[in-house]
Parts: C-alpha cells; sequence; structure tokens
C-alpha cells in the first residue's frame, strides 16, 4: 500500500473514532458540568496535571521509539515491556505516597488527597499500556485502535456518570480515566501478550535509548508549556478560577484533539517506513502541515466568534465566567 493510501486509511479511521468520540465527550462532560462544581473540577484537574508530571518520567519516550525501531525482536520487546511495568508499579506508589504532600501544597487535606491515591492507579495502568499501544500503532492497525477507543470512551463515560448519579460525589470525575486506561491495557495486552520479566534486558534498552531519550526531553519541555499555567493558578487563585480556566482549556483542546490529533498518531508509524528518505519524509510532513494549516486558522475565527454559545450548550449557564479565557486560547487553535 502507498504512504498516501496508508495516511488516508489511518486517519479515516482515526477520524471516526474522534469525530464519535467528540458526540461521547460532549454528552459526558455536559452532564458531568451540571452536577458538580468549578471548584470540584478545579481539585480534580490538579491532582491530573500532577500526574502528568510524573507519567513523564515513567514513560521516558519509550513508546515511539519502539514504532520507530521497526527490527526489535519479541526478547526485546519483552524487556522493554519489563521496565515500563516496574516503572510504572514504582511511580504510582510515589505518587500515592506523595498525595498527602501535594493536598498539603494546595490547602486540602481531604478531597485532593484521596482522589490523588485513587489516580494512582490511572497511571498504573497507562504507563503498562506503552508498549502494547505502541505495537497497535506500529503495525498499522488503525481500525482496530479506532473502535478500541471509541468503546473504551463509551464504557468509561458511562461509568463515570453512573458514579455520579450513585452518589459516588467528586470521586465519581476519577471513575471515568481509572476505568478507561484499565481497560486499555486489557484489550492490547490481549492482542500483544508480551512476557514479563524480574529482570531488565539492558541490551533491548539501549536498542531505543538513543531515540527515547529525545523524546523524554521533549516531553519534559512540552508539560510544562502546557501544564505550568494550571499548576501556578492552583497555588495563587483559587480552585474555582482554576476550574473556570481548564474548561476553556478543554473546549478549546477538542478541534485540536479532533482534528491535528486524528493525524498525529498516524503520521509516525506510516513516516517511521521513509526515515531513509528525507526528501521525500519532509515532503510529505509539509503536504499534512498545509492541510491542517487550511482548517487550523479558520476555524480560530469561528470559536472566538462563538465562544459564547459553546460553552452555554456544553456546559451550562454556570460556566459562563469561562467565556473570555476561551475567546483567548482559541487564538491559538490555528497555530
Amino acid at each position: 500500500m502507498s504512504v498516501r493510501r496508508e495516511l488516508a486509511s489511518g486517519v479515516f479511521y482515526t477520524s471516526i473514532a474522534k469525530y464519535a468520540g467528540i458526540v461521547v465527550t460532549l454528552v459526558v462532560t455536559g452532564i458531568l458540568s451540571r452536577l458538580f462544581t468549578p471548584e470540584q473540577f478545579g481539585v480534580v484537574n490538579i491532582a491530573t496535571v500532577i500526574i502528568a508530571f510524573f507519567a513523564i518520567f515513567s514513560d521516558l519516550g519509550i513508546g515511539p521509539a519502539v514504532i520507530q525501531h521497526r527490527n526489535l525482536s519479541r526478547s526485546d520487546l519483552g524487556g522493554i515491556f519489563s521496565l515500563t511495568l516496574w516503572s510504572a508499579a514504582v511511580i504510582a506508589l510515589l505518587f500515592f505516597a506523595a498525595s498527602g504532600l501535594i493536598a498539603s501544597f494546595y490547602d486540602d487535606s481531604t478531597q485532593l488527597r484521596g482522589i490523588c491515591r485513587i489516580l494512582a492507579l490511572n497511571l498504573f495502568f497507562a504507563t503498562a499500556n506503552i508498549v502494547p499501544n505502541a505495537l497497535v500503532m506500529r503495525d498499522k492497525r488503525f481500525r482496530f485502535a479506532a473502535v478500541r477507543s471509541l468503546a473504551v470512551q463509551v464504557v468509561g463515560g458511562a461509568a463515570g456518570i453512573a458514579a455520579a448519579y450513585a452518589g459516588a460525589g467528586i470521586y465519581a470525575l476519577t471513575i471515568n480515566p481509572v476505568f478507561s486506561s484499565a481497560m486499555l491495557f486489557a484489550i492490547n495486552y490481549r492482542e500483544y501478550p508480551l512476557r514479563i520479566g524480574l529482570r531488565l534486558s539492558r541490551g533491548a534498552i539501549r536498542k531505543v535509548f538513543s531515540f527515547s531519550a529525545y523524546q523524554f526531553s521533549f516531553q519534559l519541555l512540552n508539560f510544562f508549556s502546557r501544564n505550568l499555567d494550571k499548576l501556578l493558578m492552583g497555588r495563587c487563585m483559587s480552585l474555582q478560577d482554576l476550574g473556570y480556566y481548564d474548561k476553556s482549556y478543554r473546549l478549546m483542546m477538542m478541534p485540536l484533539q479532533n482534528i491535528a490529533f486524528v493525524v498525529s498518531p498516524v503520521m509516525h508509524p506510516v513516516f517511521a517506513q521513509m526515515q531513509g528518505d528525507l526528501k521525500k519524509l519532509g515532503e510529505a510532513y509539509l503536504k499534512v502541515i498545509r492541510l491542517l494549516a487550511f482548517i487550523g486558522l479558520p476555524l480560530s475565527a469561528v470559536l472566538w466568534f462563538t465562544a459564547e454559545e459553546l460553552v452555554l450548550i456544553v456546559f451550562g449557564n454556570q460556566w459562563m465566567p469561562s467565556v473570555a479565557a476561551f475567546r483567548i486560547l482559541a487564538l491559538s487553535v490555528g497555530i
């Protein structure tokens, strides 16, 4: 299959899952936004941002490295998987142990601590899923990945809503991420049951280190560029303000996640085949950039002028203070 057809096929299946996922996300978010206050969302947002920081050190750029190195043996993959599994356990335990310190830093000794401890499970399963998920993408099983992701979104979202109506309180907001990460790991590991070793394979790790080290450096910088604002707001401003800001940020990210992020998961597995032909790779990359700019720049203007209507329809009247921040953030969508 040609590169163009592989890209088109991958984008087709990924976009179906993403755009169907928009409906699921909007429904789930709309329901939960009417059941919980901005302050409660702010508490959960602090926990998820800090989890993302811990996840960088458990990931180490291994997922993209597995996609890039197509000659890894079954033994190599088992060794790398064992590394991610044991690091997942260590990082999750550290996050669990640090929950008290995190809560005290943000002057919240009960809810935030409990949420952090529950979300430690999400951190474990998300890290353990790195290698199985990378193998799904490396083998360009885009249709399988699309169906899997949509199914997990529906089941996880329904579980979160059910927990909220069952009286789980703010902890219902943790059900979806924990349940979804556990389901993704179970499905992917069933497709790629890798051997778990007690000893780490240094040879396998050396094979991917030269690539994963740069990925890790990028992820570390990218984390602070995307999350430093939330960390500072959670410390210096009220959790209610953080809740409003987070809602505007998430609404701004929806078109990014469902346009640019439809293309990017497909690009790496397909472009990895061109790594020996830089001219061909550059031409293909510029075509994708032109397409995204053609869609994204006009979209920024649309989001700016429809900000009030979008916030009102998706989140409800209590979230209208998010409109001003959303308008400013919408300017970044095209870029």
